[in-house]
């Protein structure tokens, strides 16, 4: 057996225990987690944690398989002509998933932004964990003037935010 499915095989055997363990000890839980605070630009919608359990990633170009990947809540705020975008989103582990890109695509005539955020793998060899783990990027662009700009995944994931730019 080599060292990676030796790996694997602990991780899966280590799962079932914990599975049945909690099986069988289950008591009464409560249904739904409590709600959270939604930020003031966008809708955090169902299950999207709060930032402070999301791991913040940067784009590494240059992945395999690369593929847009729907986005959960869009934040936005702008100073001057800058806008500043906070992009959420549940994915898996790395090596398997992993920020390619972020691209922006601005239309001046209605005044939208199309953000389409692509991961890829850096090792379509890897063995990988099925686990989601969420996920948010920080991104800056200019757009030409000033006025509501609204901000949308291009997957048509998180609802559209708007942002005034002044």
């Amino acid at each position: 057996m080599n060292d990676a499915f030796r790996s694997a095989l602990a991780i899966v055997s280590l799962a079932l225990a914990l599975a049945a363990c909690a099986a069988g000890g289950a008591t009464s839980a409560p249904s739904e987690p409590p709600p959270s605070e939604a930020p003031a630009s966008g809708d955090p919608g169902i299950g999207v944690p709060e930032p402070g359990g999301v791991e913040l990633v940067e784009p590494q170009p240059g992945q395999q398989n690369v593929h847009p990947v729907p986005l959960e809540r869009l934040d936005a705020t702008a100073s001057g002509t800058a806008v500043s975008v906070d992009a959420y989103w549940t994915s898996g582990v790395d090596p398997c998933y992993v920020l390619d890109q972020i691209q922006v695509d601005t239309n001046d005539s209605d005044k939208t932004v199309d953000v389409t955020v692509t991961e890829g793998t850096s090792d379509p060899d890897a063995i990988c964990v099925m686990m989601a783990v969420p996920k948010h990027t920080i991104f800056t662009f200019e757009v030409p003037d000033a006025g509501t700009w609204t901000i949308r995944d291009s997957q048509g994931g998180a609802p559209p935010v708007e942002v005034e730019v002044s």
